[in-house]
């Protein structure tokens, strides 16, 4: 069986933004042994996209569309919907409720924009109570899954709707899945890697896609029996992290920053950080865990040499004879945070983002992490390709990644 991926809005046609919807679809569609014919991106144009949804109709067993869902008047995927299908555009009940439920609970008014969110073709049902978008099942048993193009808002979606309900529909046996997910391994090198993995295991897929600074590795396999198509996936799960052991920070699909939180609370720690160089975008990952608050006690943000003297204690000297970016001061760093915030771990980051700063000593994209833990403090050295914006995503990973090891006891 095999489907479609539509991505809509001019935004995506001009090059404003680059699209992420249509392969992580992919990435998470393909292992489940749904084909795909091919990605469509098309413009806000209701003609163009009534004309490209009824070709894709055509030829396709389901279809995924993205985009076009919002509250502003380019806004066309229902209406082209509708008359694509030959159906009249209503305001859903159930979708209008949700609307109006959620602004209430953030003190908001339902206005006629927001409300536009309702309209869907008639028959249609919504697909998510916090998001637009909805699902229509049309004549031949065909699903079409009309969803909002914002990433994470899409994403969540597929994970917890699009994926499960075309796996279970379209699949024949039983279906076991695993994911592992890697960081420090380019895409390509992953792929060299696992050349082969799957050849002669009937049933089996496997995909891998990335979600920088990370690659995902998805796994899955079809058989007669649940037992059967488990042992298969655990099979080539154990293959992978034979091949690829060195690189896994997390085996299953929950995030870095999730998997360091149940490893402190299970050891029963806290923790504290110092950022420089990520600006606070290690504590925004870790606070984005409901309930870390068990165990990140707080935050510095010393961006400036004299922050870090004067909120961590790191001396003069060291900042005169090594500058900010060099193992003494990381350590330093780590272990004044540890030391003023009582914590029992402490993770310090300090490096150059760039673009300016560098030189040929300590290039852009240097950075050093410390540790300080109850024995002691241990420190470690990156170098990091990419813009500023990808070394700090990068930087934040590898703090948290080197606190899993610790944590862990690699």
């Amino acid at each position: 069986m095999r489907g479609e991926i539509l991505c809509i809005g001019d935004e995506l046609i001009s090059g404003r933004i680059s699209d992420r919807n249509a392969r992580y679809a992919a990435g998470r569609l393909w292992p489940l042994g749904l084909g795909l014919a091919g990605f469509s991106y098309l413009g806000d144009d209701l003609d163009e996209i009534v004309r490209v949804l009824r070709q894709a109709l055509a030829r396709c067993d389901w279809l995924v569309i993205s985009g076009g869902l919002g509250t502003t008047e380019d806004d066309l995927t229902a209406a082209a919907a509708a008359r694509a299908l030959g159906l009249p555009l209503i305001e859903h009940p159930q979708k209008l409720a949700e609307l109006e439920a959620l602004l209430a609970s953030l003190g908001r008014p339902l206005t006629p924009e927001i409300r536009r969110m309702a309209l869907m073709p008639e028959g249609a049902e919504p697909l998510d109570p916090r998001s637009a978008g909805f699902a229509i099942t049309v004549a031949g048993g065909k699903p079409l899954y009309f969803l909002p193009g914002v990433p994470p808002e899409f994403q969540r979606i597929i994970e917890r709707r699009v994926a499960p309900e075309l796996g279970a529909r379209f699949g024949s046996g039983h279906l076991a899945s695993a994911t592992i997910r890697l960081f420090g391994l380019g895409e390509s090198e992953v792929g060299r890697r696992l050349a082969g993995l799957v050849n002669g295991v009937p049933g089996a897929s496997l995909g891998y896609y990335p979600v920088f600074p990370e690659v995902i590795l998805a796994l899955s396999a079809r058989a007669e029996t649940p037992e059967l198509a488990q042992e298969r996936v655990a099979e080539l799960e154990a293959q992978c992290l034979e091949r690829l052991a060195d690189w896994v920070v997390v085996r299953g699909s929950q995030p870095l920053e999730a998997r360091v939180g149940e490893l402190l609370k299970a050891a029963g720690l806290t923790l504290a950080l110092a950022e420089s160089c990520t600006g606070g975008l290690i504590g925004h990952r870790i606070t984005e865990v409901a309930g870390s608050s068990a165990y990140f006690l707080r935050g510095y943000v010393v961006y400036s040499n004299p922050a870090k003297q004067e909120l961590l204690g790191v001396a003069a000297a060291t900042l005169a004879s090594h500058g900010a970016v060099s193992s003494q001061c990381a350590a330093e760093m780590a272990a004044g945070a540890r030391e003023r915030a009582g914590a029992d771990l402490a993770l310090a980051v300090t490096g150059i983002a760039g673009p300016e700063g560098g030189s040929p000593e300590k290039p852009v994209g240097t950075v050093w992490f410390g540790l300080a833990y109850p024995g002691g403090v241990l420190t470690e050295h990156k170098r990091f390709a990419g813009d500023r914006q990808m070394v700090k995503l990068q930087a934040a990973e590898n703090a948290l990644d080197l606190l899993r090891r610790h944590l862990e006891g690699h």
